[in-house]
């Protein structure tokens, strides 16, 4: 027969497990909304959901044909980020999302394709990408994020 202390014990340990299996992980689709909604709101915040770590990758098409591609660090992009902001925000430089899709790269990555259009140069980046992993706190962070940019508006 079982005492009662061990069902009691027992009752605690079923509780408190099943509180830990409760607080989902952040889907992919989560957090992007939270990247986005954040973007559009011209949060510095956004910078905290790269990874230090990150491999920010930009190419630029110039109208004469010249191209160009620059790659930053997660560091380097987060300070760059809060840096200018506000200057984005004064000139309504944001971007918006469509044809978002969500593809498994490993058991922790996953890569998110969109069409980005940029609003205040009027163009839309087809090959724009963010790779996202999943941290040990159940968090994804930014590892890696590929855009382009035009110098001058398409409008």
């Amino acid at each position: 027969m079982v005492s009662p202390m061990r069902k009691i014990i027992t009752l605690i340990t079923l509780l408190l497990f099943s509180a830990q299996v409760s607080v989902a992980a952040e889907s992919p689709q989560d957090f992007f909304q939270r990247f986005d909604q954040l973007g559009q709101r011209f949060d510095p915040s956004v910078a905290d959901l790269y990874s230090d770590g990150a491999s920010i990758k930009i190419y630029r098409r110039y109208p004469t044909g010249l191209e160009r591609s620059m790659e930053m660090a997660g560091t380097e992009w987060k300070a760059l980020v809060r840096k200018v902001m506000p200057a984005a925000s004064a000139k309504n430089d944001k971007s918006t999302f469509t044809k978002v899709r969500y593809s498994a790269l490993t058991a922790t990555k996953v890569k998110i394709n969109a069409d980005r259009y940029a609003v205040r140069k009027c163009y839309t980046d087809p090959a724009y990408y963010l790779v996202i992993e999943m941290q040990p706190n159940g968090q994804y962070s930014i590892v890696e994020e590929h855009f382009e940019t035009k110098p001058l508006p398409d409008c």
